[in-house]
């Protein structure tokens, strides 16, 4: 079990590492981003991205996800490659389709998003990048069933420097707004299909067999319900913003739901990378039950001392970093953080479905979450904006959560220690509320006080019994061979000196 869980740490860091430094450049433009967009701007994008996302919703489902799946399904060589081939050319001609009536109703599409025509020319960008985006789903999933990492993290750090750049040039220099930054990221996008696209056709080739792709349709049909109620559960909030107040609010909230979406993308996205494909090889174990226990109780305390991390400095930061008229943006992080840990569990919940192949109750529990998210935007957001979204939000993805363990334990039992999933999170938020009693005027000073009560939160852990003592024996083991390997160095360097 040790070994798996350093297999699942090399991979999920590579990931996790990858996705930080993209962040970090994100993030390290957001007074960019702020100065020279307005709130009503940043809302526009927002809305523009969340359709694009919603469009290849249904495409990537039924073609892409399904593919690591498959994919381990064969150990022929032949056989994966048309898995492959199968899904590439599936998603290429369907995403075309999809792309040549962006172009053609560009007008259309404009009035009906955002109330005016006069935005065609963004919509027929985001079709090409639509195209695109379709196509290298595929690849990155090929590239995630043979666990390259490595490969995966450089061509998207790689595109992320080229982007960045260009929003730069794009938005500073020619003052092109949100226009440049759609260009930027279809330029991204050529990019990564360039290398990823062309690595994944050298291996498969053109083959495309209707049964697999039967197969494969049939298996993600039932995730279409259930992704369309993720849909619903992430992004429906901000059309209900957008009815109820106005694109500016839209654009506050989108902002402080970057930084509490930093825990998907930089814990729960790279983990979710490298575990389905691992889970799949070792479900055949004597010990893959308990192995998932375990690492579930893991990855539930690194996803707690995320939340808890970002919720304390959050306020400081966006002192910092963030325009006057986002300022508000603070004050729905540690919800859309918190929400997103219950996601993150969810997700972990709900894999060993798709390992027994019982997807319609993903779908199931997706469609529940997302009539429930629907029906609470519609009465918090009327009455409290941003926050009434934050809280349908959290309640929703809260709701999902518990669903969803209680619908895995019925068809593949884990014996999980639900004390040790809840512990973390009823320790956390009382950390969370002392930090929170800490007010200082510099905000730096007052993120360097707070970033101290995170280490404090894993001692109390600790203490309290948190860890059993097979694994209070492996740290101890660890700290063991962390202090021989400092006194070895030590003493080399000692000897070194002494020549």
């Amino acid at each position: 079990m040790w070994d798996e869980l350093k297999r699942l740490f090399k991979h999920t860091t590579i990931y996790g590492v990858g996705g930080l430094l993209g962040k970090m450049a994100g993030f390290l433009l957001i007074p960019f981003y702020t100065h020279y967009l307005s709130t009503r701007e940043y809302g526009t994008l927002e809305l523009l991205d969340l359709s694009l996302s919603l469009t290849g919703l249904i495409l990537n489902v039924i073609v892409a996800a399904p593919l690591v799946r498959f994919f381990y399904d064969h150990e022929n060589e032949e056989e994966r490659r048309k898995v492959v081939s199968t899904a590439l050319i599936a998603a290429a001609v369907g995403a075309f389709a999809i792309s040549a009536c962006g172009f053609i109703f560009a007008s259309r599409f404009s009035s009906l998003l955002l109330k005016t025509p006069q935005f065609a020319l963004y919509i027929r960008v985001i079709s090409g990048s639509f195209f695109l985006m379709c196509v290298n789903s595929v690849a990155w999933n090929y590239l995630r069933a043979r666990e390259r990492s490595a490969l995966i993290v450089s061509v998207n750090l790689a595109s992320l420097v080229v982007t960045l750049s260009l929003n730069i040039y794009f938005i500073a220099g020619l003052h092109m707004g949100v226009l440049g930054v759609l260009c930027s990221g279809l330029i991204g996008h050529v990019l990564n299909t360039s290398i990823i696209g062309t690595h994944t056709l050298r291996f498969s080739g053109l083959h495309f067999d209707f049964s697999k792709m039967a197969a494969m349709a049939r298996f993600g049909a039932p995730m279409i319900v259930s992704s369309l109620a993720g849909f619903l559960l992430n992004f429906s909030d901000r059309f209900f913003l957008q009815h109820y107040r106005t694109i500016s609010d839209v654009g506050v909230y989108a902002l402080g739901y970057k930084f509490g979406f930093m825990l998907n993308f930089l814990l729960i996205q790279p983990f979710f990378m490298i575990w389905p494909p691992r889970l799949y090889a070792l479900s055949k174990r004597d010990d893959a039950r308990e192995t998932v226990s375990r690492v579930g109780t893991y990855f539930c305390l690194i996803l707690t001392t995320g939340v808890l991390a970002l919720s304390a400095t959050i306020h400081d930061v966006i002192r910092v970093i963030a325009g006057p008229d986002y300022q508000a943006a603070y004050r729905i992080v540690p919800l859309i953080a918190l929400a997103y840990l219950c996601q993150g569990m969810t997700s972990y919940f709900q894999v060993p479905l798709f390992l027994t192949k019982k997807t319609p109750y993903i779908a199931l529990t997706g469609a529940v979450g997302g009539v429930l998210n629907v029906v609470l935007n519609w009465t918090l957001i009327s009455r409290f904006g941003a926050m009434g979204a934050a809280w349908a939000t959290f309640l929703s993805f809260a709701f999902v959560a518990i669903m969803s363990f209680v619908v895995s334990q019925q068809i593949y039992r884990v014996p999980y220690q639900v004390f040790r999933l809840c512990a973390p999170v009823a320790g956390a938020a009382i950390v969370y509320v002392l930090s929170e009693m800490v007010s200082l005027s510099s905000p730096f000073l007052s993120v360097a006080l707070k970033a101290a009560f995170i280490p404090g939160f894993l001692l109390a852990m600790y203490v309290l019994g948190f860890f059993d003592q097979r694994e209070v024996d492996k740290l101890r083991s660890l700290g063991r061979s962390l202090r021989r390997y400092r006194v070895g160095t030590a003493v080399a360097l000692e000897g070194r000196n002494e020549l």
